[in-house]
């Protein structure tokens, strides 16, 4: 159950095309909305999608999902960063594809560094338990010494 809230905390940034396959959201206008003169209900299921997504993130955490749906989560938020910088910078300038560039960069720089900590991590498991193993198995043969 904790890694299907974690699969659909990467889905719901995209809830809004799902929504505007079925129905035209963008018909739909919030007249009243302070901040904003007019928002659709397409921005505002977008919007409203990323606090739920982190929320069932942390549902999934408390939870213990299975790690490898974390990955879908972690791809999930390089399409929301894109999504926003494309909502940023309208038009497609020399600006927005730099800002498009970075973002990649920076996602996979943060992902390779997330592989290399992960390794590491892993290899001082294995020691941990390499060294609970055999002191257990040399208190063993001392406390057979002892009865003998």
């Amino acid at each position: 159950m904790a890694t299907i809230a974690v699969l659909l905390s990467s889905l719901l940034p995209f809830l809004n095309n799902i929504v505007k396959r079925f129905y035209d959201t963008t018909s739909i206008v919030f007249n009243n909305v302070s901040g904003a003169r007019n928002l659709d209900l397409d921005s505002c299921i977008f919007f409203l999608s990323m606090p739920f997504a982190y929320l069932f993130i942390f549902i999934g955490t408390k939870f213990g999902a299975h790690r490898f749906s974390y990955y879908t989560f972690y791809i999930s938020c390089y399409f929301q960063l894109a999504f926003i910088l494309n909502f940023i910078f309208l038009d497609k300038n020399e600006v927005f594809f730099f800002a498009e560039a970075a973002v990649l960069l920076i996602f996979i720089a943060i992902g390779i560094i997330l592989f290399f900590v992960e390794r590491y991590f892993k290899k001082l498991a294995l020691a941990d338990e390499f060294k609970e193993k055999a002191l257990d198995r040399s208190l063993s043969l001392l406390s057979k010494k002892r009865i003998e």
